[in-house]
Formats: structure tokens, sequence, C-alpha cells
């Protein structure tokens, strides 16, 4: 038996047992969770659907300018057609780490070094980490009143102080690293401090702008699927909610994310007073909409845009190159 297939087996065995344990300690009742989805304002569902094309198309400007900023041309429909089946195969990996995909892509089309386009990957991944961080960091705080009873605007103003100062002490500290000459010779601080300097460097003002457009995109179509379940609730609230359940599903412990995803958004639609069966059905329609309905869409774009496996074979060295010492001298 593979390493592989053992893994499959244990997230499988996870998923199974997540769920079971979450059925067995809240009250669901399968006829409400049947009532709730055959209910469903199925128009504004519908409309929903476009949510994932609209977030990813977004992304994938701001990905297109990442590429520029490192002095590199990438057609914005090419950017589009990869961010969507780099998504596709990230569904189905752990942590999404399957969205790397895009590195291949980038590189087949243009002439840009495999350090330089790993950089553009990491550097987008750290835009969308500190937006989940800022916000899902606010609602934990906010839910469970840390600094006490204070409204959910002022957690996340709080919230954004901190992480601003976390990120100056953090490049400083970087800067530092990479200047002592007993680390001169290793590759990785250097290369995450310059992902970090993308992100607070060239065109930041305007990526930045570009990620919040994206994120309240994302937060208004997920406030919508829960609109078509007839729930009434803020855009903050959904903010708050989205973002803790993206950061819980990014751990790899279950399959897809099933089980972490249900079991968090039941605890957090607690807070509302809002049942388990519309946890699981509001679950069960935003995978749908966000993933498996986004994974056929980026499935179409793998089948046309196929990746090039010897640029593959050659990046997987690049990558390993990355980790070892440079040269003395």
């Amino acid at each position: 038996m593979t390493k592989k297939t053992v893994s499959l087996i244990v997230k499988l065995v996870v998923t199974v047992a997540i769920l079971v344990f979450l059925f067995s300690k809240v009250d669901f009742s399968t006829k409400g969770f049947r009532d709730t989805l055959i209910n469903i304002d199925l128009p504004i569902y519908l409309f929903s659907l476009f949510g994932v094309v609209i977030v990813l198309g977004i992304k994938s400007y701001r990905w297109k300018l990442l590429v520029a900023n490192e002095g590199f041309e990438y057609k914005p429909y090419r950017a589009f057609g990869a961010y969507m089946s780099s998504d596709a195969i990230g569904i189905v990996t752990p942590g999404r780490i399957g969205e790397i995909a895009r590195l291949y892509y980038v590189r087949q089309e243009t002439p840009i070094p495999f350090i330089q386009a790993f950089k553009t990957i990491v550097s987008d991944r750290i835009f969308d980490f500190s937006m989940l961080g800022w916000f899902g960091i606010s609602g934990i705080t906010f839910y469970f009143k840390v600094l006490g009873d204070l409204s959910g605007f002022v957690y996340v103003l709080l919230v954004l102080v901190a992480l601003v100062l976390l990120y100056a002490t953090g490049m400083a500290f970087l800067g530092i690293v990479i200047r002592k000459k007993w680390l001169s010779r290793w590759q990785v601080p250097e290369f995450i401090y310059d992902c970090f300097r993308a992100v607070t460097g060239k065109n930041r003002l305007k990526m930045w702008a570009i990620t919040i457009i994206a994120y309240v995109a994302y937060f208004f179509f997920s406030w919508l699927i829960l609109h078509s379940l007839k729930v009434k609730t803020g855009l903050s609230d959904v903010a708050f909610i989205m973002s803790i359940m993206s950061l819980s599903t990014i751990i790899p412990i279950s399959i897809a994310g099933f089980g972490t995803r249900e079991a968090t958004l039941v605890a957090l639609f607690s807070f509302y007073d809002l049942s388990a069966e519309t946890a699981v059905s509001f679950s069960l329609l935003h995978f749908t909409a966000f993933f498996l309905w986004g994974g056929i869409i980026g499935l179409f774009y793998w089948l046309t845009m196929p990746i090039s496996l010897k640029q593959i074979k050659e990046d997987s060295i690049g990558l390993l190159d990355l980790l070892k010492f440079k040269p003395k001298g």
C-alpha cells in the first residue's frame, strides 16, 4: 500500500469520525435538514454561482500584477485560466497546495525564472491569508468577547492595527536575519523576505485594494447563499463566519475540508441561534457553489490548458534547489 493511499484512508477515517462525533453531539433532524434544502430560494442561490468566477477573476488579476512586478507580462485571460485550473486541483490536494500548478502555467508561457515565479504564488497566498487572518481573528475575539463587549467594527480595527504592527516587526526582523553573515548562504530567509516585500512594495495599494474587493465579493456571494436559506444576517457577520471557516479547512486533516467545515459552521451558527440543519445546509450549498462548481469550470480550463510534465520535473528540482545553500564565493 502506497503512502498516498494510506494518507487518503486516514483522511477518510478522520472525516467520518468528525462527522459522526458532530452529529452525535448536536440536535440534528434529517427531516429539518431536508425541509431546509427544499425551501431554498433557488433563483438567489443560482445567482450566487457567479461568485466563484468573479472572485477568482479578481484574484487572477492581482496575480497578473505580481508577475508584472517581476518584469514579465502575462495575459489576463491566461492568468484567469491558470487560476481556475489550479483552484480545481487545489480542492483535492492537502491544504490546497495544488494551487501551485499556476507556477507551471506561467513558466510555460513566459521566460520568468523559477524562483521569481514561485515568489508570485507565495505572495499571492500571503494576501489571502492576511485577509482571512484579519477577519478570522476579529471574529474569534468578537464572539468570545476577548476585549469586552465591543462592537465587531472595533474588533476589526484593533486586529488590523495589530496585524500592521506584526507586519512591520516581521519585516524588520527578516531584514536583520538576511544580513547575518552566517545565514547569507541560506536562500530561504531571503526568499521569504522577498515574498513579503512584494506584498508591501510596488503596487501594494492597488493589490491590497483588489484583495479587499475580492473578499467583499466573496462575503457578498456567501451572504446570498445564506439569504437563499431565508437567513437574515449582516455582511460583517458573514465575513467573520467565512474567514474562520476558511481558516479551519486549510488544515489538511480531512477530505476536501468535510467535517471540519461543518463542525466550524455549527459552532459559529450557534452564536446566532441558527440550527445545525441550517449550518450543514449552508455548508453543502457553499461547497457546491464555490468548490464543486468552481472545480468543474477549473476542470474545463485544465483540460484545455494541459501542463507540461517536463516543466513540472524541472521545477520540482528548482524547488529543492531553493532549500540548498548558495555556493561559496
